[in-house]
């Protein structure tokens, strides 16, 4: 803010100034816009009004909890001018109350009357879930991934049953008003299980049916999808990627790997007399290591992706049915009984801490915000550390969920017959 001395001393430059902020052009003032919402989210706000033809809308906002008057602004106001609906503001602190308004104008002349001051509290996404548009078909998705296609378009990826393959752009509309899907034409001859998206491509896996040949197919522009030469048709269940590999394990303890997505080998035997079956894997970039975990709390490290060793989960006989991990190391893994075994790859040789969170999880995610884990009837619940958890407030759905995956911007969960949620805040 300028000084009151700098005001009486240079009274024609100050003003010039102010009509500068908040316009003063040729044109004329004009009505604040009707319907002006704004929504929180993840370190970010989706601004929403209606506009009127030829209106030029401008935002002001500030982290403060006080009504904002944009013709007296605070000191740490910012503005957004020539805006249209939705915006969505970038680069907000969680927890911290910030106040937004907006007006008109025309031609870039002076803004009119501004609309009610709304203040609101961006946080992390994971506590209220918005049902998406249209279910995912009639079949049970399995798995869910976040990338972005050849094209260039940001987009979810949805796999399951049957070889179903259903895509949903990244959207600011999604996020109010939830996900939409469209069904990509191919479908290949595979029971899906899982995906991600890592080496610039979609990768989907599961259980082979038909006859076919592959259990793995993979895709950069999410239309046509390719096999993969993999050694064998094992049902694989789970997939994570680190950008220079990704992994791949599955029934029967098999485990493995690719650098190109395109042609899959086989790692190391287990180091198990037993070759259990593997729900989960994921990748530490923090301590280059990796995390695979399966049937009767069976939990194995590497730090190659070819070599393995066994672990101690401490999840007793409970099948783990996911894992994830942070950058920084944390690993978490769920499953049955509402099982939540948590430590490094390193701790996982003397044992890793376990608790119980109401019924069986099917799958744990992280964007390196928060955990988040869903499973039976619905359940969702979140943790910053993977130990103290909160159930969401409400999920809107009671069915099954089986896969989810966090992005900038929200979660995405997908899971019995079709069903698709996903969350902002």
């Amino acid at each position: 803010m300028l000084k009151l001395s700098f005001w009486r001393t240079m009274p024609a430059l100050f003003l010039a100034l102010v009509l500068t902020a908040c316009g003063g052009g040729a044109g004329s003032s004009a009505s604040a816009p009707g319907g002006f919402t704004v929504t929180p989210g993840n370190g970010q706000a989706i601004i929403s009004f209606t506009s009127s033809p030829g209106v030029q809308y401008w935002l002001m906002y500030a982290p403060t909890a006080t009504p904002i008057d944009i013709k007296n602004p605070p000191s740490n106001h910012a503005w957004v001018t020539n805006m249209t609906s939705p915006y969505v503001v970038y680069g907000l602190t969680n927890g911290v109350t910030y106040s937004f308004a907006m007006n008109g104008r025309t031609s870039g002349g002076p803004g009119g009357a501004q609309t009610a001051s709304v203040s609101v509290v961006p946080k992390a996404a994971g506590t209220t879930w918005i049902a998406g548009t249209a279910t995912l078909g009639s079949v049970d998705m399995r798995g869910v991934a976040y990338g972005t296609a050849s094209d260039s378009t940001v987009n979810y990826l949805a796999v399951g049953a049957g070889g179903a393959l259903y895509k949903g752009p990244e959207g600011v509309s999604q996020s109010l008003t939830g996900m939409v899907w469209s069904k990509v034409a191919q479908t290949p001859a595979v029971d899906f299980r899982a995906a991600t998206y890592t080496l610039s491509k979609f990768i989907a896996v599961g259980a082979a049916t038909g006859g076919s040949a592959s259990n793995v197919f993979y895709s950069a522009d999410m239309a046509t999808w390719t096999a993969a030469t993999t050694p064998g048709n094992t049902a694989l269940n789970a997939l994570a990627g680190n950008g220079a590999t990704v992994v791949a394990v599955g029934d029967g303890g098999k485990v493995f790997y690719s650098t190109d997505a395109v042609t899959w080998n086989a790692a190391n035997a287990l180091p198990a007399a037993a070759t259990p079956n593997l729900y989960g894997v994921a990748y530490s970039s923090g301590t280059a290591s990796w995390v695979a975990v399966g049937a009767g709390g069976v939990l194995f490290t590497s730090t190659d992706a070819i070599n393995w060793t066994a672990g101690i989960s401490n999840a007793g006989s409970n099948n783990l049915r996911s894992v994830t991990a942070t950058s920084t190391g944390v690993f978490v893994a769920v499953g049955d009984g509402g099982t939540v075994a948590s430590g490094t790859a390193a701790s996982a040789v003397t044992g890793w801490t376990v608790q119980t969170l109401g019924s069986t999880l099917y799958a744990v995610s992280t964007d390196s915000v928060q955990f988040v884990t869903v499973g039976l009837g619905g359940k969702v619940y979140t943790s910053v550390d993977g130990t103290l958890w909160s159930a969401a407030t409400s999920t809107t759905t009671t069915n099954d969920l089986f896969a989810v995956v966090g992005s900038a911007s929200k979660y995405v969960a997908v899971g019995q017959i079709g069903t698709s949620i996903s969350s902002i805040n």
